[in-house]
């Protein structure tokens, strides 16, 4: 099972603490809400858990490989949308690619993108579609962990609902982080809610 646990955490940036002797366990399946005031650390959780943010003191154990939905959506502007989702599964037969194709398709559809932005270029999207897309690659990769930051924060109420219907869904087999500003947004899907609190 998919688990992920600080161990008195101490991190900080130049001139700014942001965890000091923080201690917490994750474990599967099911979506932890990640919440608090501006600069408490919500990204930089996530950061450290992806490896990219090493801590300063204590430990973050982390079982297995994550996927990240960043804030920036970090996609791929020499792919098409499709391909940008499917390139984090590696078909070994064209049968399996074909597959992947179809349930890429289906889950970018889920999210309400259409078959005319399949093959379309990243650039050619609005933000909150490329939001999207980001959400979909986090949620078709095969690793069981799922990093999402701010992946709402771009779109309108009924996408919202969309994207969170799907995230619940995923939850299922999925240890999903998902930090937010507005955790009463899921309000109907079940989460664990964790504040940060404001750095000290």
């Amino acid at each position: 099972m998919p688990e992920i646990i600080f161990s008195s955490l101490c991190f900080c940036y130049p001139n700014k603490p942001v965890f000091n002797d923080f201690s917490y366990t994750f474990s599967s399946p099911g979506i932890y809400l990640i919440t608090g005031p501006s600069g408490c650390g919500k990204t930089t959780l996530l950061r450290l858990i992806a490896g990219l943010e090493k801590p300063t003191g204590g430990t973050v154990a982390v079982s297995d490989p994550c996927a990240f939905a960043f804030q920036e959506y970090r996609l791929f502007p020499h792919m098409t949308v499709l391909r940008n989702v499917t390139c984090v599964r590696r078909p070994k037969t064209k049968e399996e690619a074909s597959e992947n194709d179809r349930l890429a398709m289906e889950l970018l559809s889920s999210l309400g993108l259409s078959g005319k932005e399949y093959e379309s270029a990243p650039d050619a999207l609005s933000g909150g579609m490329k939001q999207r897309v980001s959400l979909a690659r986090a949620l078709f990769s095969p690793h069981p962990i799922k990093l999402l930051d701010e992946v709402t924060k771009e779109l309108d109420q009924h996408s919202i609902a969309l994207a969170l219907h799907l995230i619940a869904r995923y939850s299922e087999n999925s240890l999903i982080l998902f930090s937010t500003h507005h955790p009463e947004d899921c309000d109907h899907i079940p989460t664990t809610l964790l504040e940060l609190p404001s750095p000290h």
